[in-house]
């Protein structure tokens, strides 16, 4: 997309997560939309001339790299991932997501199970294709690459009750199993950085910390199991690529533990949903906006699905004029975008962010008689 600025989305991105103004403020579809609501934008965008793969491709400030791991099919549509969790699409009436089906330590494993668990061998890992991702990433735009997400694994390989139980009952459980996944994102990080020509804008951790009412695991327990994990990982990372920024990924009201991620040496912070409580984008950014930068804060939740478009274009507007200030904002939505979204209140996120210029800009750009040949 040729921008009216002469600032890339690479430049924006960079300037912005380091803490100086760029020329607008970034913007990134993130996870962008579910399946069923990508089809609806693509059916109702073409009846308004418009492309919606060729919209996502120019408005994307930030391209995602992410190593292939290997899966296995085991019957009655059924998967089994690397870690030997079976996940299975589950139908929600609209569409289908797919959810964990069987935990391997679902059960009462005990420490030798533990230690006698085949865990995944980073070699498996497809690192050509992760190459082959690069290579086809425009080079104007800035890269994330995914890095790994310790604690959610574990929950998906207990159970997030178990796994919170266990915090209580055997942390030293927690924390050896804790030390055999982040072991393998190490060595993964280490292999997929080697398999790269050029070193990643931002490197992605996904750890889901928050419930909509608050931190899932108090600082204090944050800090004596989770935390040196953390610390290990963006340190490993931060010698890796020094250039790349560090963000991780958590849904929820994880303010509690901000200052304690802060010094994990998290410097971005992703998804910031902010219908949870004490994540008002005010407070956020005048306690921690000059250590930490922010990604996402569209609320997929509320404001994109049931505002009207007026007011969706006015609040991403002012997340914009509130965490954009002095740079430290990659605009987002802080999760895919629902079904039954009105696909206006799509076209006014994007407006809202981009602003008027560059709004009318991409979507010339993005018109069908100048996406086809």
């Amino acid at each position: 997309m040729a921008h009216t600025s002469q600032m890339t989305a690479r430049e924006r991105v960079r300037e912005t997560l380091a803490h100086r103004p760029p020329c607008r403020v970034p913007f990134s579809w993130q996870f962008c939309a579910t399946e069923e609501m990508q089809r609806t934008l693509e059916r109702e965008l073409a009846g308004r001339g418009i492309s919606w793969p060729t919209l996502r491709i120019a408005t994307e400030d930030i391209c995602t790299l992410s190593p292939k791991e290997p899966w296995t099919t085991c019957g009655a549509g059924r998967v089994r991932d690397i870690w030997g969790i079976i996940w299975a699409d589950v139908a929600y009436g609209g569409g289908q997501y797919r959810e964990v089906a069987q935990s391997p330590f679902g059960g009462e494993a005990n420490m030798a199970e533990l230690g006698a668990y085949p865990w995944p061998d980073p070699d498996t890992v497809d690192y050509v294709t992760l190459q082959q991702q690069a290579e086809q990433t425009p080079s104007d735009r800035a890269t994330k690459l995914a890095c790994g997400n310790p604690f959610e694994t574990l929950c998906w390989m207990t159970g997030l009750e178990e796994t919170l139980c266990r915090c209580l009952t055997e942390p030293e459980w927690i924390v050896a199993a804790l030390g055999r996944i982040t072991q393998y994102y190490s060595a993964r990080l280490r292999q997929s950085l080697e398999a790269l020509d050029a070193a990643p804008d931002i490197l992605f951790f996904c750890d889901d910390l928050g419930s909509q009412q608050g931190p899932l695991m108090s600082p204090a327990m944050y800090r004596e199991l989770l935390q040196p994990f953390h610390a290990r990982l963006f340190a490993e990372a931060r010698t890796m690529a020094p250039e790349a920024r560090i963000m991780m990924h958590s849904d929820g009201a994880v303010m509690p533990l901000l200052d304690d991620l802060l010094d994990a040496g998290l410097e971005v912070l992703e998804a910031v949903q902010t219908d949870c409580v004490c994540m008002e984008p005010e407070v956020l950014k005048e306690r921690f906006g000059a250590r930490l930068a922010f990604h996402g804060g569209i609320s997929v939740q509320q404001v994109l699905p049931h505002a009207d478009a007026a007011t969706v274009e006015a609040e991403c507007a002012r997340l914009v004029r509130v965490f954009g200030a002095g740079g430290g904002y990659v605009a987002a939505p802080s999760h895919a975008i629902q079904p039954g979204t009105p696909v206006v209140n799509v076209l006014a996120m994007l407006r809202g962010i981009l602003g008027p210029e560059a709004y009318d800009e991409a979507l010339f750009c993005a018109r069908l008689d100048a996406a086809v040949p």
